[in-house]
């Protein structure tokens, strides 16, 4: 049975789409956690650091649902790691933004090398046909999320924007690339 778009979606599909995205999520934390033991949100903040550098500590806390305390110490277990730099905002010396040092741009690269492997490994199963029909229901989901700067973070704080063009959550500004 086809669904229209006014249609609501099964029992079932709610339960099975609540499932798959719950199983994509375990896979990946479970993969980046073998590099990167700290894992959660300091790897998240390493790769949403590294996605756009110069986010002040405060950014990155809103991004990670983080209070400014939680998220200032996740920046200093990376600048204890040599993974992040901090600098002084020139307009506010009371803002701190972070940016990736060489080493924590190796780091990030391995973790989504991690990611990419995992949902590489989920998405074998899958054939060409529905592979090319997942993405597209993918990119309108993705674009049906809550549009603002900090839900864009939020979303794609694990996304390799260097394979994503023509990003579905179609946020652009300041520090937003897609």
């Amino acid at each position: 049975m086809r669904l229209t778009k006014d249609a609501s979606p099964s029992d079932r599909l709610i339960n099975l789409f609540g499932a798959l995205a719950q199983g994509v999520s375990d896979e990946m934390r479970g993969a980046i956690s073998q590099r990167f033991p700290a894992g959660g949100e300091t790897a998240a903040a390493l790769s949403l650091i590294g996605h756009e550098p110069g986010l002040s500590i405060d950014q990155i806390g809103k991004a990670l649902r983080l209070s400014h305390a939680g998220a200032a110490r996740v920046v200093e277990r990376l600048v204890a790691q040599n993974f992040v730099s901090k600098s002084q905002s020139p307009g506010d010396r009371r803002v701190m933004h972070v940016s990736l040092t060489s080493g924590g741009e190796t780091e990030r690269r391995a973790l989504l090398n991690l990611r990419s492997t995992a949902i590489t490994g989920l998405l074998a199963a899958v054939g060409e046909k529905d592979r090319a029909a997942l993405e597209r229901v993918a990119e309108t989901i993705l674009a049906s999320l809550p549009r603002d700067e900090v839900r864009a973070r939020t979303t794609c704080r694990f996304c390799d924007e260097e394979k994503c063009t023509n990003c579905p959550t179609d946020i652009v500004g300041p520090g937003i690339t897609n």
